[in-house]
């Protein structure tokens, strides 16, 4: 019989009693035939039994041939692998972490012990580290063989391994302390090896364990002294959470005579700067005491703390200023020097401790703090028109990139530029360019449409059609039958613009495409739409319906008087009633709703249902509520689609979108907070709100009520990216005449009020502007005023809420605003915010 067939009869017939003798008669050749018929069969039809893990250990001709062929989670026969072992053990078996993570550890020492392996350090230290789940007894384990308590033992300090574990009520951390209290291993050494093995790089939680090893030893003040270098050593280290216990440690020493101060604050010197309360407190704490001990460093500790006024909590900022002003000398230059640094950032509550440093320099100060300017979010440039067909060429590589929005706008416009100049070579080098449009055979929305668009000019154009249009042809529709019924009425307008510059094409017409920006992000100069339409008036030719109101949607409103005197001069009657409604500022006034003219939409606060597994969950959201025509009129206008496209709208077409009609763009704000941020739970497209975001503060217009929705739930958002946007946007709007600081505040106060968002969000994000100037400041009291008044009830975190106002206070030098007078003798009754809102009255 052959080998193979041999082999598969003991398998599927199960000879378990012949597997071994077979398995110690097989010759090289033999092993390569069998592994063979592993790798085909098992798990395919044939699943991994005591037969096939014994024929994968002895035909595995390499450690990563055995782990590729077997399992991971079935265990092996011990006393067959024994048997196997006294004639065949692989040379590679000492390096197998998934074999041998198999057996007890004892039982590897055994093997070991016999010469059949040579085991790798860090194996040793995983299955020692695992060993405490067996069911050996601990003298078993760790007194079997002497290299337990000489070698491995010291390795479970240099590799990661299973030492956080409990097991049958074990853990490692007692079993250390025990061997130590026996004198079985070296004090000392455990002591040292703890701390060195925090800066290995190991996990978060092993680091955690080996100091909780170290303090769980109860070092005496001689051990931390003689080991206080290992101990500054993690200061280094980027896990910030073991500094609070290392200088729990240190700070039992600080006074002893050979610690080393200066060391130590050379070493801790970062430390301040950190955002981590626990860690900032303990470190005051350490200076503190540093200072009480030793006059000698009464500079240097008070220099060291300053970083703390960098920090907006309010405890930390008066505890250093209490540690400055006993500390530290008021005349010393260098203090002086190094506090005016921070001076813009210390809270009230710390100033006034720190009164008698800042007496020349109160001027100084105030002078810093009073004003700011307020720079603009976008400044808006000239868009080039292309000039040649290689720039054109050049430009139509890039339209699908998603680089710039205006760059299919220019592209249409070179199109018709140059279309009747296009030779058979230009079509040659635009292949790149039909390739791209063929990838979006699979996409929606705008992309499809410009790839069709794309597509159907080249196979009307080009002569002798490449593959790639041949091949297009078959993967995308004509351009006039492109919309379907369920596409968007905004994306129907755009499909009917493009059918009429097609049109254009055909006809080799030389007539600007009126809606091309010519100043980012999506302007168009009244005078540059004037001057187009003139060529329009000079061929009585009539535009294109969708082409000239969105451009006339695009026309920047600015010096309109002068504009509109141009309009006159320059085109007739019928022609000037196409640009009418830009200076007419109430022309859609009686045509269509408030809250798409003004996106001032209805919301409402309510409950989300969330399904978890068994349990439903209720989660706050805020929704704007959206109502849309299901069908229009043939003759209806590029606004009637736009504003009834609530739905149907691809999350990468927003910006193009939002930049047909930038004076009307709430009903899109509305779509995509509905979709992505009504709830401050569940966030979604977190990348897709920051651009959104961004492309509308590059228009530079003033907030329309929707836009606070948006803007509200960015400063509540768990992205930092998005939240710190949004305060960004804060910043920069807050000291402007036409934003809306109450407003923002009362819809904030609500969403507080409802609990649609942890006030702490808002509270962190916002302390860190306070004294950006006098301005600001007064606009975040205003804020603050607002946010107060709306809240009914002692919501949960209140207390950092009426913090910020009373720093504001402080800060604007006024006194409590008398709307909320009434809320805070309500809210004193409770005891966590008496003290605060005695200080707000008293203050």
């Amino acid at each position: 019989m052959l080998i193979g067939e041999e082999f598969r009869a003991i398998y599927l017939n199960y000879k378990i009693k012949e597997i071994v003798p077979f398995l110690k008669k097989l010759t090289q050749k033999d092993k390569k035939d069998v592994a063979a018929i592993l790798k085909n069969n098992i798990n395919k039809e044939w699943g991994h039994n005591n037969i096939s893990v014994l024929a994968t250990l002895v035909c595995s001709k390499t450690k990563n041939e055995y782990e590729t062929i077997g399992p991971g989670y079935y265990s092996m026969p011990v006393h067959f692998v024994d048997e196997l072992f006294e004639t065949y053990v692989p040379e590679w078996i000492g390096e197998s972490h998934l074999f041998l993570n198999k057996f007890e550890y004892v039982k590897v020492l055994e093997w070991e012990q016999k010469g059949y392996l040579k085991l790798k350090d860090e194996i040793s230290a995983s299955l020692l580290s695992s060993s405490l789940a067996s069911g050996h007894t601990l003298e078993e384990i760790f007194y079997t063989h002497p290299i337990t308590i000489n070698s491995h033992i010291w390795l479970l300090f240099e590799h990661e391994s299973d030492i956080t574990y409990h097991s049958h009520n074990r853990n490692w951390k007692q079993i250390v302390k025990n061997l130590v209290q026996d004198h079985k291993i070296e004090r000392n050494r455990v002591l040292k090896s703890s701390l060195r093995a925090i800066n290995l790089n190991f996990s978060k939680d092993h680091n955690t364990w080996f100091l909780e090893l170290f303090t769980y030893l109860e070092p005496t003040d001689s051990e931390i002294i003689a080991l206080q270098e290992e101990l500054f050593v993690i200061f280094h280290s980027i896990q910030y959470s073991l500094f609070p216990g290392i200088l729990k440690i240190v700070a039992s020493v600080i006074t002893h005579e050979d610690f080393k101060t200066e060391e130590f604050l050379q070493t801790t010197a970062s430390l301040m700067t950190l955002t981590t309360k626990n860690v900032v407190n303990a470190q005051l704490q350490t200076l503190e005491k540093i200072a009480k001990s030793s006059t000698q460093f009464h500079e240097e500790v008070c220099n060291l703390l300053m970083p703390v006024f960098l920090n907006k909590d309010k405890t930390l900022q008066t505890k250093g200023a209490k540690i400055l002003a006993q500390y530290g000398n008021p005349n010393s230059k260098k203090i002086q020097k190094e506090l005016m640094l921070y001076t813009g950032s210390i809270l009230s509550d710390a100033r006034t401790l720190l009164e008698h440093f800042f007496k020349e320099n109160k001027s100084t100060h105030e002078n810093a703090n009073s004003g700011y300017e307020t720079a603009s979010w976008h400044l808006s440039q000239p868009i080039l028109p292309i000039e040649t067909v290689d720039d054109f060429i050049f430009l139509a590589s890039q339209i699908f990139n998603n680089n710039e929005t205006y760059h299919f706008d220019l592209f249409l416009e070179g199109l018709v530029r140059f279309n009747d100049v296009f030779k058979e070579e230009h079509f040659n080098k635009l292949e790149p360019v039909f390739k791209a449009a063929l990838k979006r055979k699979d996409a929606g929305g705008l992309h499809h449409l410009w790839a069709t668009f794309i597509i159907n000019y080249g196979l009307l154009k080009q002569e002798k059609k490449s593959q790639v249009l041949l091949d297009a042809h078959l993967g995308f529709p004509a351009l006039e039958n492109w919309s379907e019924k369920k596409t968007s009425f905004v994306l129907k307008a755009y499909h009917q613009f493009l059918l009429g510059i097609f049109e254009i094409l055909k006809q080799n017409k030389k007539l600007p495409v009126l809606s091309v920006p010519d100043h980012t992000p999506c302007w168009i100069t009244v005078y540059s739409l004037v001057d187009k339409l003139r060529i329009y008036q000079q061929y009585n030719e009539q535009p294109i319906p969708f082409d000239w109101q969105i451009a006339m949607l695009r026309a920047k409103k600015e010096n309109l008087e002068l504009a509109e005197q141009y309009a006159k001069k320059q085109l007739n009657e019928k022609y000037f009633e196409l640009v009418k409604p830009i200076f007419d500022q109430n022309y859609f006034k009686d045509q269509y709703k408030k809250e798409f003219l003004e996106g001032n939409f209805d919301w409402e606060l309510g409950y989300r249902k969330v399904y978890k597994w068994n349990n439903t969950e209720e989660i706050p959201e805020v929704l704007i509520s959206v109502e849309n025509q299901k069908e229009l009129s043939q003759n209806a206008n590029f606004l009637d689609h736009l504003f009834n496209s609530y739905q149907g709208v691809y999350d990468n077409d927003l910006i193009y979108i939002l930049y047909f009609a930038p004076y009307f763009s709430g009903l899109f704000v509305a779509g995509k907070y509905n979709k992505d941020l009504s709830s401050a739970v569940y966030q979604y497209d977190i990348k897709g709100n920051v651009r959104f975001f961004d492309a509308w503060m590059q228009l530079n217009l003033s907030f329309q009520p929707v836009h606070y929705l948006f803007l509200s739930a960015g400063l509540f958002n768990k992205d930092k990216t998005f939240s710190g946007m949004a305060f960004e946007v804060l910043i920069n709007k807050a000291v402007s005449e036409d934003f809306g600081v109450q407003e923002l505040g009362m819809l904030i106060g609500k969403k507080i009020n409802f609990e649609w968002a942890p006030v702490k969000r808002f509270t962190d994000g916002l302390s860190g502007f306070i004294n950006l100037s006098t301005s600001h400041n007064q606009a975040f009291e205003e804020l603050l005023i607002s946010i107060l008044s709306a809240i009914e009830k002692p919501v949960f975190n209140l207390k950092k809420l009426l913090e910020l106002y009373y720093e504001l206070l402080n800060q604007n030098q006024t006194k409590v605003d008398k709307t909320i007078n009434s809320l805070l003798t309500e809210w004193e009754k409770e005891n966590n915010l008496k003290k605060i809102i005695h200080q707000i009255k008293n203050q």
